[in-house]
C-alpha cells in the first residue's frame, strides 16, 4: 500500500512540476496589497480513524522569513513530522511559528477529534493549519479511511483517483489553491462533466446549455469547483464546493455561477443583483433576474466597443466590489460621473436609467450638501428634492393625492401627472411637471426649482452655489 501511494505521489510531482512553476508565477505576479505576501505548496495526508483524523501537513517553497503557524482550534497532539525525511529546524519550541531559515520545506502533524465518528453528509471547515500572510498555490490531498466506510470525498480539488484496498479506502486529489472545506457522504455520485474549472457530480446528464456557459465563463483567479446535484439541503459558504437541488438552467446559473461570483468579488449583500450583472458580462450574455438583464442590456447598448472591453478588463482586475466601487469603475471608463449601480440597488424592483451627474459639490446657503445629486436627463438638469428642500426648511409628504411641500408660510401641492400646482390654496397652470420620480427618489427640474422656491443658482468651475433670493 505504501508503495502504491508513494508511486502515485512521485508521478504527480513529475508530471506537474512545470505546471506548478507556471502557477506559482501567475499567483505571485497578481498580488494585491490585501492579499497574501507569499505563496507555498502543500501536501496533506488525512488518515481517518474511528474517533479522530491524523493529519500530516507538508509545506514546500517556504520563504526564509519568520512565519506564524495558525493551528486549528480543535487540533490536538501538535508536533513536528519526520516521516518525509524533513527536519524541524525552523519550527519553534512552542510550535507557534517557523523561524527564519533557509530550509524551504517543513512538516507538521496533529490530530482532529471525531467525537461522533464520521457522520453522513459531514462538512469539515477550518480543520487545516494555515500560515500567516501566506497563500496556497497548489495542494496534493491524500485521504485514507482505515474503517473502509466507502462513500465519496469532495474538496473542490480535482479527484485523480479512488481505490479500495484490503485494509483501507484511499482517495487522491490535486489542484491549484487551498482546501477550505471537505465533504463526505456515503452515496457515490458519478462525475458527469469535468474540465479545468468544474467537476459536476450528478445522477442525470448535464444540460448542454449549462456546459456551454461554463466553458465560456472566465472568472479572475479561478480555482476548480466541485458541484453536487443533490436533493439534500446543505448550506455551505464555500467558493469551491456547491450543492444544487434543482437542475433547471436558471437555478443552476443562480446557485453555481452567480453565487460563485458573489464569493469571488466579495459581494456580501443577500441581493444577487450585482453578481447577476457581473456574471452576465463574464458570460457575454444576460442572465439572472429581469432587472439584471435590463442593466446588462442598458450598459452594452451605451458603451462603445473599446469602453466595453475596458469595462470587462476592469471587472477581471477588481475582486472586492460593491455598488459604489462599480460606479467608480464605470465613471472612470465613461469619463462621466454615474451612480447607475448604487441607484439601482437602492431602487429595489424599480429600474433606474443610466444617467450622468454633475460632479461638482452643491452648496446651499454656503453649506455643502453631501447627499445632493444633480442629474442630467434628456436635456434637463435635475436636483434631488429631499436634501434641497429640507435644507431650505420645507417638509415633504408624498401621498396618493400628490406631493405636499410646505414651511411656515408657503404650502404647495403638486398633483401626480396633472398640469397644475397649488400654492397657498391658489391654483396655477403648469406647462411641464416640476418633479420627476426616478427609482424611489424625487427630483426637481432646475428652472422650476429656481422659480418655485425663489433661488439663485451660480455655477463655478469647482462648485454649484444655491442661495435664497427671497424669504416667505
Amino acid at each position: 500500500m505504501k508503495f502504491i501511494i508513494s508511486f502515485i505521489s512521485m508521478l504527480l510531482i513529475v508530471t506537474n512540476s512545470v505546471l506548478l512553476l507556471s502557477q506559482y508565477h501567475v499567483y505571485s505576479s497578481s498580488l494585491d496589497a490585501d492579499e497574501a505576501s507569499y505563496f507555498y505548496e502543500q501536501e496533506i495526508e488525512l488518515k481517518f480513524k474511528a474517533d479522530k483524523i491524523i493529519v500530516k501537513q507538508h509545506f514546500n517553497n517556504l520563504p526564509s522569513e519568520k512565519i506564524a503557524v495558525v493551528w486549528p482550534i480543535s487540533s490536538e497532539n501538535r508536533s513536528c513530522d519526520l516521516s518525509k525525511n524533513s527536519d524541524c529546524d525552523r519550527l519553534t519550541e512552542d510550535l507557534t511559528a517557523f523561524k527564519e531559515g533557509e530550509s524551504s520545506s517543513q512538516s507538521i502533524s496533529y490530530e482532529i477529534p471525531l467525537l461522533d465518528g464520521l457522520k453522513e453528509a459531514q462538512i469539515f471547515s477550518d480543520f487545516l493549519v494555515k500560515l500567516d500572510k501566506g497563500g496556497v498555490s497548489y495542494t496534493t490531498l491524500h485521504i485514507t479511511d482505515e474503517l473502509k466506510r466507502g462513500g465519496m470525498w469532495v474538496s473542490g480539488l480535482s479527484v485523480l483517483g479512488n481505490t479500495s484496498l484490503d485494509l483501507i479506502d484511499y482517495s487522491l486529489s490535486i489542484g491549484e489553491g487551498d482546501v477550505k472545506e471537505l465533504y463526505w457522504q456515503k452515496e457515490v455520485v458519478p462525475i458527469q462533466y469535468e474540465d479545468n474549472n468544474y467537476s459536476l457530480y450528478s445522477h442525470k446528464e448535464i444540460p448542454k446549455e449549462l456546459i456551454g456557459q461554463l466553458e465560456q465563463l472566465h472568472l479572475p483567479n479561478r480555482e476548480h469547483v466541485s458541484v453536487l446535484f443533490s436533493n439534500k439541503k446543505l448550506e455551505m459558504n464555500s467558493s469551491r464546493i456547491a450543492f444544487i437541488e434543482s437542475e433547471d438552467i436558471v437555478s443552476i446559473q443562480r446557485e453555481l455561477i452567480v453565487k460563485h461570483v458573489q464569493l469571488i468579488y466579495g459581494i456580501d449583500s443577500p441581493d444577487t443583483l450585482l453578481a447577476e450583472v457581473i456574471s452576465s458580462f463574464l458570460l457575454d450574455q444576460p442572465i439572472g433576474s429581469e432587472k439584471a438583464r435590463w442593466m446588462y442590456d442598458t450598459l452594452v447598448s451605451y458603451l462603445t466597443t473599446d469602453q466595453l472591453e475596458n469595462w470587462k478588463l476592469a471587472l477581471e482586475k477588481n475582486k472586492q466590489v460593491d455598488a459604489e466601487k462599480l460606479d467608480t469603475m464605470l465613471t472612470n471608463i465613461l469619463k462621466l460621473k454615474t451612480s447607475f449601480f448604487t441607484f439601482n440597488v437602492q431602487a429595489g424592483a424599480e429600474h433606474f436609467p443610466l444617467l450622468f451627474e454633475d460632479s461638482r459639490p452643491v452648496y446651499i446657503n454656503e453649506l455643502e450638501q453631501e447627499n445632493m445629486k444633480v442629474l442630467f436627463k434628456e436635456g434637463k438638469v435635475l436636483y434631488s428634492v429631499e436634501p434641497l428642500l429640507s435644507e431650505l426648511g420645507y417638509t415633504i409628504n408624498d401621498t396618493d393625492k400628490g406631493l405636499y411641500v410646505q414651511n411656515a408660510t408657503r404650502a404647495f401641492r403638486f398633483p401626480i401627472q396633472e398640469p397644475f400646482y397649488v400654492l397657498n390654496q391658489k391654483r396655477y397652470d403648469a406647462m411641464s411637471e416640476p418633479f420627476e420620480k426616478i427609482g424611489a427618489v424625487y427630483y426637481i427640474e432646475e428652472a422650476w426649482m429656481i422659480r418655485l422656491f425663489l433661488l439663485d443658482v451660480e455655477k463655478e468651475e469647482k462648485r454649484i452655489n444655491i442661495k435664497q433670493s427671497g424669504l416667505f
